[in-house]
């Protein structure tokens, strides 16, 4: 099997499992996707992509940074994701990227506990927003029913070969893709003087990019501000 087909097959099941396990297959396709993005383990990105019949998809994207960390950490993430497409395909999507009540209720209902910390005592919704793993809940247990064999081939074949630098303080928190004029995400590069400038947005999107870019937001569609 050819290297890409194979890394992403790997993710293609697992939505499917998922999917299943936990939404009783109620969820639309979306194109699984792995994308670097520097302090988060993921994100859903709403309405990004189309077919040639223009039905529009959205995406789930993976930090493949981040999927070095046990199996049951990165599965989760994926999870998380996917209760955003829930939401956007079969609630009441949020405003501007917004973790609401509908979104928490969602997390909880498939045993993932919505906090701003990680850890009990969290808050459970907000701009910025992560979980950890409900011992004895149904992702626990969906978890818990893969098998050794199974749990193998549902792992990623190739992972990245360099040190990992996942800030810890916002571990977990997904994000809402920006884009650029052109369709991308800014990328975090120096400018010619080595320094970063950060570009914020106020519903919350903040992107990283050399100095004097003109970054649209893909949830709000205002510019975002550099400082």
């Amino acid at each position: 099997m050819a290297i890409t087909h194979y890394q992403f097959n790997t993710l293609e099941n697992l939505f499917y499992y998922y999917n299943i396990e936990l939404f009783d297959a109620s969820l639309p396709d979306c194109l699984v996707n792995m994308s670097r993005h520097r302090g988060a383990h993921g994100f859903f990105a709403p309405d990004s992509w189309k077919d040639d019949k223009d039905k529009i998809i959205h995406e789930i994207s993976l930090n493949p940074d981040s999927m070095t960390r046990p199996d049951h950490l990165w599965h989760s993430t994926f999870v998380h994701e996917m209760c955003h497409l829930w939401q956007f395909a079969l609630g009441r999507p949020p405003r501007k990227a917004y973790h609401d009540l509908q979104w928490a209720a969602k997390m909880e209902e498939v045993g993932l506990m919505p906090s701003s910390t990680g850890q009990p005592g969290g808050k459970k919704i907000g701009q910025s927003v992560t979980h950890y793993i409900i011992d004895g809940g149904p992702f626990d247990i969906s978890f818990k029913k893969i098998t050794a064999d199974q749990l193998a081939t549902l792992k990623l074949p190739y992972l990245p070969n360099y040190q990992i630098n996942v800030a810890p303080t916002t571990s977990g928190i997904d994000r809402t893709l920006a884009k650029t004029q052109t369709g991308f995400i800014a990328p975090v590069t120096k400018g010619k003087n080595g320094v970063k400038s950060v570009y914020t947005c106020s519903c919350g999107v903040k992107v990283w990019g050399k100095p004097a870019l003109q970054i649209k937001c893909g949830v709000c569609d205002d510019l975002l501000n550099e400082r």
